[in-house]
């Protein structure tokens, strides 16, 4: 791919405002001096050493909308925008006594970005057009924000981004036939045209904009017209390489794409010439982040297509047609907890209670299984302490309980005290609750009104209840406004069942603003015990393995909320080469909080997960009626078809893919999960039915 970049000269230019050097300014506080260094390698990095007598600590602003501290005087900033920039930075030196002096210097910064000619960015005077991917699944979504509310990338958060899928609905089809046009001039100047018809969907939030009433989500009429122009560059925060290009584009004027929620910045996460998949941040919610999939293509729609198959030959099939466990010459079963990192809630088995063939059909049940197990903690008096033995409450968890988010599975929420005796003898303590299935990595956390005093308190005590000696506790604080500054401290615990107090050491702690608490029960350890639901996993695995052919799969789904049943192929070099590597073919996936829609996807590297290849078609009696599941795949397509007639995708299969060799079968459901959503509570069993599985080449 042909990179165009931006370089530039990198100029200095500071302008020292003049203090008399005859006497301190202010009291003790005095002879402010500031140095920069830029460096000229584009990169935007800039040093900056600030020195004053009396001075206990500094503050920065950098001028591009961002600040620092420093207790030395020491800063290093780093600046995004792409291009020669200038900046006024503002440094302010604090006093011991309460009082402050202030420089201002300017600075011009280069910053080099390689810009994806994707985008549009082929050659001077040329221009590329994306289109809504109005007949994929995801096409807007909506998940957590880049440095998220656990603000940590502690699982692959876009994968769960909830999708809404708006073409067809009559209060929001103005939606779907969205143009984008980015074009580059004889200068090589990048600029964009919105081209939706005359009208825009809007986000209910901001329909004051439109002069709108609706109490949804709706289409008005509202003027984007005019060529806007777009800046690129990198983007700053908690952004791990594989997750995204790195890459933003900032439009003038207002500019936005397709979904009106107030922004005119969007990270590029994926981009391939047929793809670009890009995330925005609700400007009147910063922790809502919007997720939207454009194609190279006007969407086409299906429906009337029948597939002229290659494949007439059966050569392996299984009917279902002996009573009892599935043909161990065809079938072999994944077993265990946890969903292989979606975050599922139940524990595969072999029981025929989940897995079973029976009047002429295999029978994989999800069921409930009563109380779940799993880890339970508890913890109390959250508390600074300094070198000195002087105190400082942070929590007690006696008052108004703190807001708790979990993730990875986990849960806190405050509750009596169920051993008041030894240590603890308070009437309140937080419960930390790690179920099976719950990531080892689950925990909890809550925020501050007031950042933690780090300069006078050295250490946090936390008083801890465990289950069992050696579980180990993981403390981090975090800054919830820049998911790069945190400190993270681990303890043990050294008895069980019984109140202690773990102390955990904060000297070495860097000076960023804490104001966020973060505790991870059982660190590094998944839960031991029985899940909550149970279901089966059963896979053809160094039994049955084959490369191209038609796929039949005739099955009727399960209709509860929070199952996900799946028919699929997984590549058969899983264990060498691992996923997404090894691709991965979905031929048929349900899931019960959205009936009667399926969806069918392809996972390969730069594709998967939340950025897989997806397709999805309404079924109306998907749960009611069996139904056919096919896929056809060649080594020039792979095609899914339902019933023989609406073919929903069709990929280009090439001799850069992993489909080109040998895959096997799984057919499973998976209970809640990232893509399984909530689980209704009063889910007792469901059960997927499949009437056979056949191969043709």
């Amino acid at each position: 791919m042909k990179k165009f970049k931006y370089v530039f000269i990198a100029l200095l230019i500071i302008a020292f405002s003049c203090e008399e050097d005859d006497g301190p300014v202010n009291g003790p506080l005095a002879n402010l001096s500031v140095t920069p260094e830029v460096q000229d390698d584009g990169s935007g990095t800039v040093t900056i050493r600030a020195t004053a007598s009396g001075a206990k600590s500094f503050s920065f602003d950098f001028g591009d909308g961002t600040t620092g501290e420093s207790l030395t005087g020491f800063i290093v900033k780093t600046y995004e925008m792409a291009g020669e920039n200038n900046y006024t930075v503002t440094v302010t030196a604090n006093g011991n006594d309460g009082s402050s002096l202030t420089e201002t210097i300017q600075v011009t910064v280069t910053v080099t970005v390689e810009i994806p000619e994707e985008v549009g960015l082929l050659t001077n005077g040329s221009s590329k057009t994306w289109f809504l991917a109005a007949s994929q699944p995801g096409h807007l979504g909506l998940g957590p924000a880049r440095e998220g509310i656990d603000g940590d990338w502690w699982y692959p958060k876009w994968y769960s981004a909830q999708a809404f899928e708006k073409c067809g609905a009559d209060i929001s089809d103005c939606f779907c036939d969205d143009e984008l046009t980015f074009s580059v001039d004889s200068t090589g100047e990048l600029s964009y045209v919105l081209d939706n018809k005359g009208q825009t969907f809007f986000n209910v939030a901001h329909k004051e904009v439109a002069g709108g009433a609706e109490t949804e989500d709706a289409c008005y009429d509202f003027d984007t017209s005019g060529s806007k122009t777009v800046t690129i560059s990198s983007v700053s925060g908690n952004v791990p390489e594989g997750e995204t290009t790195g890459i933003q584009m900032d439009f003038s004027d207002g500019g936005f794409m397709s979904y009106y929620v107030g922004s005119s910045t969007y990270e590029i996460l994926t981009i391939t010439e047929d793809l670009l998949y890009v995330r925005t941040y609700d400007t009147m919610n910063a922790d809502l982040a919007w997720y939207l999939r454009f194609t190279s293509a006007p969407a086409t729609g299906g429906g009337d297509e029948n597939l002229e198959t290659i494949y007439d030959n059966l050569v392996w099939s299984d009917e279902f047609d002996i009573d009892g466990a599935p043909n161990p010459a065809n079938w072999t079963y994944d077993l265990g907890a946890g969903g292989w990192g979606n975050g599922e809630s139940q524990s595969y088995t072999d029981n025929p209670e989940n897995v079973r063939v029976e009047d002429g059909v295999l029978k994989i049940t999800a069921k409930a299984s009563g109380d779940a197990s799993g880890a339970t903690h508890y913890y109390d008096d959250v508390t600074l302490v300094a070198s000195g033995g002087a105190t400082s409450t942070v929590e007690d968890f006696e008052g108004t309980p703190p807001a708790f988010t979990g993730f990875g599975g986990a849960s806190t929420t405050v509750v009596d005290n169920p051993d008041a005796s030894g240590e603890n003898t308070s009437l309140s303590v937080a419960e930390s609750t790690k179920p099976v299935g719950a990531e080892v990595w689950a925990g909890s956390f809550f925020d501050l009104p007031t950042p933690l005093d780090l300069n006078t308190y050295t250490s946090m005590s936390v008083k801890t209840w465990s289950p069992e000696v050696g579980a180990v506790v993981r403390l981090k604080l975090e800054n919830k406004a820049n998911a790069d500054e945190f400190v993270e401290v681990d303890a043990t615990t050294a008895v069980a069942e019984a109140w202690e107090t773990l102390t955990f050491d904060l000297s070495a702690a860097p000076a960023f603003t804490y104001d966020r608490v973060v505790l991870f029960f059982d660190f590094g350890v998944s839960p031991l015990g029985d899940a909550a639901y149970t279901s089966a996993r059963i896979k053809s695995e160094n039994l049955y393995e084959f490369t191209y052919g038609r796929v039949e799969v005739r099955a009727k789904l399960p209709t509860a909320g929070g199952t996900w049943p799946a028919l699929w192929a997984l590549g058969a070099n899983f264990a060498d080469v691992g996923w997404p590597t090894c691709g991965e073919i979905d031929i048929m996936e349900h899931v019960g909080n959205n009936p009667n829609v399926t969806s069918s996807a392809l996972h390969y590297p730069g594709n998967f997960g939340g950025t897989a290849v997806t397709a999805s078609t309404s079924v109306p009696t998907a749960t009611s009626e069996f139904h056919n599941y096919t896929v056809e795949w060649t080594p020039e397509s792979i095609k899914f078809v339902v019933d023989d007639e609406l073919i929903h995708l069709s990929f280009v299969n090439s001799t850069d893919t992993p489909f080109n060799s040998d895959f096997f079968f799984i057919m499973n459901i998976a209970v809640g999960g990232t893509l399984g959503g909530a689980i209704d509570p009063a889910f007792t069993e469901d059960t997927m039915e499949v009437d056979y599985i056949r191969v043709y080449q």
